[in-house]
């Protein structure tokens, strides 16, 4: 595939990633608090929930974009990787940044960075799977590591462990089950 095709579906994915990652925000009460939602949508107001609405929409549509659109990269899995430590970082350090300076979390903050998180990691997706090739050992450790980090999602979904980036800042309660 052509590179400016390559890079016009990695800024298409930072519109979709955005919108569903926006929607899924709110698709837990959306859809009644149904358990069905709940390992993709954001279950409370915590911060790995924040996290996990960017991951969640950017994993299916990374898997859509390389095989759907014939884009494949022997490096895929590495890509997949970048983007998802990206988003981690840029979530977690920033807001727990901004906040021990302001005292406080501000929404308008919140959504910038949610957002900022995503193109940046499309980005740094991009410039690594465009990079060359990555070993098949290597690829093979990073398909794993990918699998494991969505699974623990799911997992931390309704079993997180007593950490503050699981407490819901609002009802200071611990994932679906509102664990005190």
């Amino acid at each position: 595939m052509e590179q400016k095709s390559v890079l016009k579906y990695n800024i298409l994915g930072c519109i979709v990633i955005s919108i569903i990652g926006t929607f899924l925000h709110f698709s837990y009460g959306i859809f009644g608090n149904n358990i069905i939602f709940a390992p993709f949508s954001a279950i409370n107001e915590s911060v790995w929930e924040h996290v996990k609405i960017a991951i969640m929409p950017m994993f299916f549509w990374t898997i859509f974009e390389f095989c759907e659109l014939m884009y494949r990269p022997k490096n895929l899995w590495t890509s997949l990787f970048i983007k998802i430590i990206t988003i981690m970082t840029i979530i977690i350090v920033a807001y727990y940044c901004y906040t021990e300076i302001l005292g406080m979390s501000v929404l308008a903050i919140d959504l910038f960075i949610f957002y900022i998180a995503i193109f940046t990691s499309q980005l740094l997706g991009y410039k690594v799977a465009n990079s060359g090739v990555v070993s098949n050992s290597k690829e093979e450790v990073y398909k794993y590591i990918v699998i494991f980090i969505f699974l623990l999602f799911i997992l931390f979904t309704f079993l997180p462990p007593k950490l503050d980036i699981f407490k819901d800042q609002i009802k200071e309660t611990y994932g679906v089950f509102e664990f005190k």
